[in-house]
């Protein structure tokens, strides 16, 4: 893993659980959820494409990506789309330290 690719999942994990925002839920702790699809079996996407979540939307809740990927996306959005949007916060983050 580069410095830059770290850089980068520190600012993910900073941002707070995506899902938990939608819901009204900010500041909740979150760890990174690399996008699964359009990535091969076996293959883990890019650090650039992914997304923070808790635990829970990521591993544990009746909603979360890897248990009921279908009902996470119904509810929250496409992995593309919130990979994007994620890209999209961490610019605006690092923009309100760096200027």
């Amino acid at each position: 893993m580069t410095s830059e690719e770290r850089d980068y999942l520190q600012a993910v994990a900073q941002l707070g659980c995506i899902a938990c925002r939608k819901n009204g839920l900010p500041g909740t702790p979150a760890e990174v959820h690399h996008q699964r699809s359009g990535t091969g079996a076996g293959r883990r996407a890019s650090h650039f494409d992914t997304m923070p979540l808790c635990p829970g939307h990521h591993r544990f809740y009746d909603d979360a990506i890897h248990c009921n990927a279908t009902l996470f996306i119904s509810r929250y959005g496409s992995e593309q789309a919130l990979v994007k949007q994620t890209r999209d916060e961490v610019a605006l983050f690092r923009q309100s330290f760096i200027g």
